[in-house]
């Protein structure tokens, strides 16, 4: 039972990703309508690595001290 719960969130998780992208990029449509779709994503993803790269830095900063 527990492979084909997980099995079938695996399969959803494109359209997940895919919805999460669209409601963030509508978002950041109403903030600065005059970027195209492209830029759009391109910010999105941006955003995405940037708190990756605090989360790693700070667990990285945390490991040390």
């Amino acid at each position: 039972m527990e492979i084909e719960r997980l099995s079938k969130n695996l399969m959803d998780w494109p359209e997940i990703t895919a919805f999460c992208l669209e409601l963030r990029k509508s978002f950041l449509k109403s903030k600065y309508s005059a970027m195209t779709d492209n830029d759009l994503i391109k910010k999105i993803f941006t955003e995405i690595v940037a708190m990756k790269e605090k989360k790693w830095t700070s667990k990285r900063h945390s490991r040390i001290s």
